[in-house]
């Protein structure tokens, strides 16, 4: 299959692959470059299958390609969500820069006012969405490693909200499987995770889907001293720090998966359990 890219000063950039033309919007192309950096070691580890041998059957040889085939796509899949992430990042942090403020005086009696400002909150809920997306995606990679994760009940496994004493916990399903098959440290890992940063994503996501607005959520306040940017109230932390945080723990949780649990296992990736 074919590859070509275009580029003229005057046109977008696409790439052609096969019969498919794909826009590349090179505003954002290192978040594409940023995207290719997760998962490279593991990939150098396990991204092809072993040469043929002459003892190999046909059914090793098959299943191995679709193991190859699998893996591969589970890759892509990650990366364009973290690319899709950082994308989200960039908008809230253009829109936060260059808020689309009234200018206007404030009366002498009012000492601040909030303004709302729809976008931002549009482009928080993309940046909650895609990072439980991804988590989601990224527990199909796990499953080529853990095949235990391989259930038929797809609201089960990921880290979509488990009921725990009237709550739903995030990647319970998932570590609770782990746990079940002996892998104790990966579960207690992914646990400790979701207490100390994904619960709180998991949380705030569904505030937005039941109420359309999150709580505490401040947005710019235009006072005497100028602008503030949005900050949650309860705890004074700025909108942009928390997702840019955000972003540095999902590094942190995929590097350490990595590895701690993953590369331990592409020896073996290729042989039937």
């Amino acid at each position: 299959m074919s590859t070509s890219i275009v580029w003229d000063k005057n046109m977008p950039r696409y790439k052609i692959i096969g019969n498919k033309i794909q826009l590349m919007d090179t505003r954002f192309d290192h978040y594409s470059d940023e995207a290719l950096s997760f998962f490279s070691k593991l990939e150098s580890l396990a991204g092809s299958p072993p040469p043929i041998a002459l003892t190999d059957t046909q059914e090793l040889t098959e299943w191995r390609n679709r193991q190859w085939k699998e893996f591969s796509e589970a890759i892509e899949n990650c990366r364009h969500k973290i690319q899709a992430i950082n994308y989200s990042i960039s908008l809230i942090e253009s829109e936060i820069k260059n808020p689309p403020i009234p200018r206007f005086k404030l009366p002498m009696d009012l000492e601040e006012k909030e303004f709302f400002d729809d976008i931002v909150l549009f482009e928080f809920e993309s940046f909650l969405f895609q990072i439980l997306f991804f988590m989601d995606v990224f527990v199909h990679l796990l499953k080529l490693f853990y095949p235990v994760l391989n259930s038929k009940d797809k609201y089960r496994i990921g880290f979509k909200g488990r009921g725990v004493e009237g709550r739903g916990v995030a990647g319970k399903g998932t570590s609770d499987a782990l746990r079940g098959a002996g892998e104790v440290e990966l579960a207690d890992y992914i646990d400790d995770e979701v207490e100390k940063w994904i619960q709180v994503i998991y949380d705030l996501r569904n505030e937005i889907v039941h109420h359309s607005r999150v709580r505490n959520l401040q947005m710019f306040l235009i006072g005497k001293n100028g602008l503030n940017a949005p900050k949650f109230s309860d705890n004074g932390m700025d909108l942009l720090e928390y997702c840019k945080n955000t972003y540095e723990n999902l590094k942190i949780f995929l590097n350490n998966i990595d590895n701690d649990f993953l590369f331990s296992k592409a020896d073996s990736f290729y042989e039937i359990k």
